[in-house]
Protein backbone atom coordinates (compact mmCIF):
# COMPACT_ATOMS: atom_id res chain seq x y z
CA UNK A 1 0.00 0.00 0.00
CA UNK A 2 1.24 3.63 -1.26
CA UNK A 3 1.51 6.10 1.37
CA UNK A 4 -0.10 9.66 0.72
CA UNK A 5 3.63 10.97 -0.29
CA UNK A 6 4.16 8.10 -2.71
CA UNK A 7 0.48 8.91 -4.32
CA UNK A 8 1.79 12.64 -4.72
CA UNK A 9 4.43 11.13 -7.17
CA UNK A 10 1.68 9.88 -9.11
CA UNK A 11 -1.32 12.30 -8.55
CA UNK A 12 0.00 15.67 -8.76
CA UNK A 13 -2.58 17.31 -7.56
CA UNK A 14 -1.95 15.63 -3.97
CA UNK A 15 1.00 17.51 -3.65
CA UNK A 16 -0.95 20.69 -4.06
CA UNK A 17 -3.02 20.02 -0.96
CA UNK A 18 -2.54 22.68 1.78
CA UNK A 19 -3.56 22.16 5.34
CA UNK A 20 -7.21 23.58 6.52
CA UNK A 21 -7.53 25.91 9.18
CA UNK A 22 -9.46 29.02 10.51
CA UNK A 23 -7.64 31.91 11.65
CA UNK A 24 -4.95 29.03 12.77
CA UNK A 25 -7.30 26.14 14.03
CA UNK A 26 -6.46 23.29 12.44
CA UNK A 27 -9.12 20.88 10.89
CA UNK A 28 -9.62 18.10 8.64
CA UNK A 29 -11.87 18.57 5.57
CA UNK A 30 -14.36 16.20 4.92
CA UNK A 31 -16.03 18.30 1.89
CA UNK A 32 -16.15 22.17 1.01
CA UNK A 33 -17.90 23.82 -1.40
CA UNK A 34 -17.41 27.81 -2.20
CA UNK A 35 -21.05 29.61 -3.49
CA UNK A 36 -20.98 32.77 -5.44
CA UNK A 37 -22.75 34.04 -8.38
CA UNK A 38 -24.74 37.68 -9.66
CA UNK A 39 -26.85 39.60 -7.41
CA UNK A 40 -29.49 40.34 -10.41
CA UNK A 41 -32.81 42.32 -9.61
CA UNK A 42 -35.33 41.59 -12.59
CA UNK A 43 -37.97 44.39 -13.23
CA UNK A 44 -41.19 43.44 -14.47
CA UNK A 45 -43.16 46.36 -15.78
CA UNK A 46 -47.06 46.60 -16.19
CA UNK A 47 -48.14 46.29 -20.10
CA UNK A 48 -44.67 44.77 -20.96
CA UNK A 49 -44.01 41.17 -22.38
CA UNK A 50 -39.91 41.64 -21.56
CA UNK A 51 -38.50 42.16 -18.75
CA UNK A 52 -35.39 43.46 -17.85
CA UNK A 53 -32.47 41.81 -15.62
CA UNK A 54 -30.23 44.42 -13.65
CA UNK A 55 -26.80 43.31 -12.54
CA UNK A 56 -26.29 44.69 -8.96
CA UNK A 57 -22.71 43.20 -9.12
CA UNK A 58 -21.02 40.14 -7.25
CA UNK A 59 -22.68 38.14 -4.75
CA UNK A 60 -20.49 37.24 -1.56
CA UNK A 61 -18.88 34.52 -1.76
CA UNK A 62 -19.82 31.63 0.55
CA UNK A 63 -17.85 28.60 2.08
CA UNK A 64 -19.57 25.82 3.52
CA UNK A 65 -17.10 23.28 5.53
CA UNK A 66 -17.62 19.52 6.77
CA UNK A 67 -14.78 20.07 9.09
CA UNK A 68 -13.50 17.44 11.72
CA UNK A 69 -11.34 15.96 14.53
CA UNK A 70 -10.73 12.22 15.06
CA UNK A 71 -8.74 11.01 17.83
CA UNK A 72 -4.99 10.08 16.92
CA UNK A 73 -2.69 7.42 18.10
CA UNK A 74 0.10 9.73 19.27
CA UNK A 75 0.38 13.28 19.90
CA UNK A 76 1.77 13.92 16.28
CA UNK A 77 1.01 17.87 16.16
CA UNK A 78 -1.67 20.51 16.33
CA UNK A 79 -4.04 18.26 14.21
CA UNK A 80 -3.25 14.77 15.34
CA UNK A 81 -3.73 14.38 18.90
CA UNK A 82 -4.60 11.73 21.09
CA UNK A 83 -7.18 13.76 22.53
CA UNK A 84 -9.50 15.05 19.94
CA UNK A 85 -11.56 17.29 22.07
CA UNK A 86 -8.42 20.13 22.32
CA UNK A 87 -8.14 21.11 19.01
CA UNK A 88 -12.24 20.78 18.99
CA UNK A 89 -12.44 22.93 21.59
CA UNK A 90 -10.34 25.60 20.13
CA UNK A 91 -12.03 26.01 17.18
CA UNK A 92 -15.40 25.61 18.60
CA UNK A 93 -14.26 29.17 20.79
CA UNK A 94 -12.71 30.80 17.82
CA UNK A 95 -16.20 30.36 15.79
CA UNK A 96 -18.11 31.70 18.92
CA UNK A 97 -15.46 34.85 19.43
CA UNK A 98 -16.84 35.76 15.75
CA UNK A 99 -14.84 38.64 13.72
CA UNK A 100 -12.80 37.97 10.22
CA UNK A 101 -9.77 35.34 10.32
CA UNK A 102 -8.28 33.73 7.72
CA UNK A 103 -9.64 30.85 6.41
CA UNK A 104 -7.84 27.97 4.28
CA UNK A 105 -8.91 25.32 2.11
CA UNK A 106 -6.70 22.51 0.55
CA UNK A 107 -7.64 23.56 -2.56
CA UNK A 108 -8.20 27.16 -2.30
CA UNK A 109 -6.43 30.42 -2.00
CA UNK A 110 -6.47 31.58 1.63
CA UNK A 111 -9.47 34.32 2.23
CA UNK A 112 -10.54 35.96 5.12
CA UNK A 113 -13.64 35.60 6.28
CA UNK A 114 -16.16 35.52 8.88
CA UNK A 115 -18.35 32.61 10.01
CA UNK A 116 -21.99 33.23 9.70
CA UNK A 117 -22.97 29.89 11.46
CA UNK A 118 -21.67 26.49 12.47
CA UNK A 119 -22.74 22.87 14.03
CA UNK A 120 -20.92 20.59 15.75
CA UNK A 121 -21.96 16.90 15.88
CA UNK A 122 -20.67 14.30 18.12
CA UNK A 123 -22.36 10.44 18.66
CA UNK A 124 -21.73 8.06 20.80
CA UNK A 125 -21.19 5.36 18.24
CA UNK A 126 -18.41 7.20 16.69
CA UNK A 127 -16.67 8.01 19.67
CA UNK A 128 -13.26 10.09 18.91
CA UNK A 129 -15.00 11.97 16.13
CA UNK A 130 -16.62 15.04 16.00
CA UNK A 131 -17.77 17.02 12.62
CA UNK A 132 -18.20 20.33 11.95
CA UNK A 133 -20.69 21.94 9.62
CA UNK A 134 -19.04 25.84 9.21
CA UNK A 135 -20.75 28.54 6.84
CA UNK A 136 -18.25 31.10 6.22
CA UNK A 137 -19.15 34.12 3.99
CA UNK A 138 -15.84 36.47 2.62
CA UNK A 139 -15.41 39.78 4.50
CA UNK A 140 -15.02 42.06 1.37
CA UNK A 141 -14.29 45.47 2.12
CA UNK A 142 -16.42 48.62 4.13
CA UNK A 143 -18.06 50.80 1.48
CA UNK A 144 -15.77 54.05 1.07
CA UNK A 145 -16.11 56.48 4.01
CA UNK A 146 -18.02 59.49 3.10
CA UNK A 147 -15.81 62.57 1.95
CA UNK A 148 -16.33 66.24 3.15
CA UNK A 149 -18.88 68.00 0.32
CA UNK A 150 -17.16 68.76 -2.19
CA UNK A 151 -19.20 72.33 -2.26
CA UNK A 152 -17.32 72.95 1.20
CA UNK A 153 -14.15 72.15 0.28
CA UNK A 154 -14.17 74.63 -2.47
CA UNK A 155 -15.47 77.48 -0.01
CA UNK A 156 -12.55 76.31 2.57
CA UNK A 157 -10.33 76.33 -0.16
CA UNK A 158 -11.05 79.64 -1.79
CA UNK A 159 -11.00 81.35 1.83
CA UNK A 160 -7.71 79.58 2.36
CA UNK A 161 -6.48 81.54 -1.17
CA UNK A 162 -8.20 84.82 -0.03
CA UNK A 163 -6.05 84.70 3.62
CA UNK A 164 -3.13 83.97 1.71
CA UNK A 165 -2.75 86.98 -0.57
CA UNK A 166 -4.17 89.29 1.39
CA UNK A 167 -1.12 88.42 3.58
CA UNK A 168 1.28 88.77 0.59
CA UNK A 169 -0.03 92.18 -0.34
CA UNK A 170 -0.18 93.36 3.41
CA UNK A 171 3.39 92.03 3.64
CA UNK A 172 4.29 94.19 0.53
CA UNK A 173 2.74 97.13 1.71
CA UNK A 174 -0.37 96.72 -0.13
CA UNK A 175 -3.73 97.28 0.41
CA UNK A 176 -6.38 95.04 -0.87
Amino acid sequence: MATIRELAAVEPWRAKLLPAHFDGRLFHVESGSRESGRRVVTHEFPKKDLPYAEDMGRRAIEFSVRAYFIQFVTDANQLFQRDYIIPRDELQERLEQGGPGLLQLPFMKPLTVVCTRFRMSEEDRLGGFCAFDITFVELGAPPFQPIVNSYQQLIAASQGLRDYVQQTLAGAGIKP
